[in-house]
């Protein structure tokens, strides 16, 4: 008799990997099966019904659309905040991680997300005065690589910090999905009184309320009566971290070789563009600096680098074929890498998919080192005594839940 709760479990594990193993096999039919079940960034979601049925996500076919979730982080980068942009170059990775695995039934189908982050600093007494000591780091953007240079960049100095003003910024600004379907945030963190600037809390959340925009504030430090009351007009739970706390990390026996898949996936990249080796040259980049910050944070960015949440179509030949099975054939010769010019539409396509092939291999081997390495932590975990400091990792994804819930999104 077929264990039922086993097979059901060799079913989610098929759906997850059939397009790494089908890819795996080489060739074009690896590179069109893969473009088949890619979503084109340019593409928006339609309005439909989301299904209430309590079957889980992954017992449903895959939906072609994505849905889009939008996340603009606001750092305090005045003179005492150094631990809090450690912990948001720590937590980069395994945050767009998880808001990555987010899904939503839609007319039947499972519908995956597409991350977008932005960057701001505020209370730098190295920015202009006249803008609020405000800055925009990065628009809206899903290049993660680009994301953790413009991170490592950041420094602390001075300050007064403008919160609310920093919100109203980030607010109008920055462009928004007009999709109501899209889950949209804005994460504003800092240790002084809220109460500073020439924009108000109450200004601040109307104008995010207005834009379906949902505001978390997360406090450095104990209870502050500003912020809580701020917390109170966004209509959100006030967070309070340890800004300081540095999340301890688990060795485990897969960590060597996720780390070398890691390192290996990029051979897989053929830059192409103007930009194609500079996007390159910063992919590495963002393994260095990852490494840097602790094997932790380097383990995590592997990971990442293995999902579809890490994309790269605008930079890498693999990525935009995956995405337009066609564009090899619209590519101009001259923006094509060297390997690539000069020969056949079908020596391309086949050096392509081979590519493709390798890197559907590794991300396969990753997945599998992954789940392992976390039954492994999550063991060990259960050994130690919990530990009760509150910092970005652990507090970020409380608040996503809450609002993704609403929406009919399920982690």
């Amino acid at each position: 008799m077929i264990d039922p709760v086993r097979f059901s479990r060799v079913r989610r594990w098929l759906r997850r990997y059939s397009l790494p193993l089908v890819a795996s096999l080489g060739g074009v039919a690896g590179v069109a099966y893969a473009a088949a079940h890619r979503t084109p960034a340019s593409t928006a979601a339609p309005a439909a019904a989301v299904s209430t049925d309590p079957v889980g996500p992954t017992e449903l076919q895959r939906d072609t659309v994505q849905d889009t979730v939008q996340v603009a982080l606001l750092l305090d980068t005045s003179s005492s905040m150094n631990g809090l942009i450690n912990q948001a170059r720590s937590h980069l990775w395994k945050m767009v991680d998880e808001l990555g695995q987010m899904t939503r039934v839609v007319n039947g189908k499972t519908r995956g997300v597409r991350v977008e982050l932005a960057l701001y600093e505020y209370g730098n007494s190295a920015l202009p005065e006249g803008e609020g000591f405000i800055r925009q780091v990065l628009p809206l953007t899903s290049d993660l690589d680009k994301v953790s240079e413009q991170l490592n960049a950041l420094f602390t100095n001075g300050g007064s910090e403008y919160a609310g003003q920093a919100i109203q910024a980030a607010v109008t600004s920055l462009t928004w999905s007009s999709d109501p379907s899209a889950l949209k945030f804005v994460f504003v963190a800092g240790n002084e009184s809220f109460n500073q600037g020439p924009v108000s809390a109450d200004a601040a959340m109307k104008l995010a309320a207005d834009k379906d925009i949902t505001v978390q504030l997360i406090h450095c430090g104990g209870a502050d009566p500003t912020w809580a009351a701020a917390a109170a007009l966004a209509k959100s739970d006030l967070l309070t971290i340890d800004q300081n706390y540095v999340a301890q990390h688990i060795p485990s026996p897969q960590d060597a070789e996720i780390l070398r898949l890691g390192n290996e996936l990029n051979g897989t990249y053929m830059a192409y563009g103007r930009d194609g080796q500079a996007a390159m040259q910063r992919q590495a980049g963002a393994d260095a600096s990852s490494a840097k910050l602790s094997r932790k944070v380097a383990l995590e960015r592997s990971a990442l680098k293995a999902k579809a949440g890490y994309r790269n179509d605008r930079w890498d030949v693999v990525d935009a074929v995956a995405n337009d099975g066609k564009w090899l054939e619209n590519a101009k010769e001259t923006e094509l890498p060297a390997e690539l010019r000069g020969k056949s539409l079908a020596d391309k396509q086949q050096l392509v998919a081979g590519k493709a092939a390798s890197r559907a291999e590794i991300k396969a081997k990753i997945a599998k080192l992954e789940a392992e390495r976390a039954a492994y932590v999550a063991a060990e975990q259960a050994k130690q005594k919990p530990v009760g400091a509150r910092s970005l990792e652990t507090e970020m994804k409380k608040t996503t839940v809450k609002a993704a819930a609403k929406k009919g999104y399920r982690f």
